[in-house]
Formats: structure tokens, C-alpha cells, sequence
């Protein structure tokens, strides 16, 4: 996890589609058409993404080609799945609220806790 709370994180949007195409990654290639699917937008919205992601360096992408994590999108994408498995994990097992809603608010939540209440709540979770 990141040391601050917010100051130099990404946009929400960013993070869906880091996390998305980190998802997506475990089953081969990705390309722009895929990413689109998943989150239900159009081709032309991803592809202005993608190029704001490439040059902000979390991914490369070649025209009409695959796309694919760097480095460093890698460790933002895990930082974001890491914050909604935890978020998902504490809402089922704590709070009791079913899979289907726990699911959607730990993506809402998942992109504005701080690194603080998240650490606070892993540590919670490991004691159960």
C-alpha cells in the first residue's frame, strides 16, 4: 500500500481501468475492445483512456494492438484490487451485507478510503 492517504493517487476512472485490464491480463492478451466490454462503454472512450494511461506510463499499447501493464501500472493496479478484496472481505465477514452489495460498494469505496482506515481494517480482518 501507498504510505499518504490520497495526495498522489490516481483519478477513480484511472483506477477502474487499471484494475480492469490487470483482471483481464490473467487470461491472455487484452486489447481496447475487451476493456470496453467489461465496463460497458464504448471503443472510442477507452481508446482516449488508454492513450492517458500510456503516456502517464501505466501501460503500453501499441495502435490497433494489445494492451498491456507496466511496472508500474502493475503496482497500482494490485494497490486497487488489494484495497476492494479487503473492503469486499470486511463488508461480507464483518457486516454481514451479501456478495452482490459488498461487491459494489467495495468498488465504490475502494478508490476515496484512505491508507490509514484500510491498513486499520486488513488488521481487523486478520485477527478474525
Amino acid at each position: 500500500m501507498k504510505n499518504n492517504s490520497f495526495d498522489k493517487r490516481i483519478t477513480p476512472g484511472k483506477e477502474n481501468y487499471l484494475k480492469v485490464i490487470l483482471e483481464l491480463s490473467s487470461g491472455g492478451e487484452v486489447r481496447s475492445s475487451d476493456v470496453a466490454g467489461v465496463l460497458d462503454i464504448t471503443k472510442a472512450s477507452v481508446s482516449g483512456m488508454m492513450q492517458k494511461l500510456k503516456n502517464e506510463g501505466y501501460i503500453t499499447k501499441e495502435k490497433y494492438g494489445t494492451v498491456a501493464l507496466t511496472k508500474k501500472g502493475i503496482e497500482e493496479a494490485a494497490d486497487i484490487q488489494k484495497r476492494y478484496n479487503i473492503l469486499k472481505s470486511f463488508f461480507i465477514r464483518v457486516l454481514g451485507v451479501d456478495k452482490s452489495t459488498a461487491e459494489k460498494d467495495a468498488c465504490l469505496i475502494e478508490h476515496i478510503i484512505s491508507t490509514e482506515s484500510i491498513k486499520r481494517i486488513d488488521e481487523q480482518l486478520k485477527k478474525i
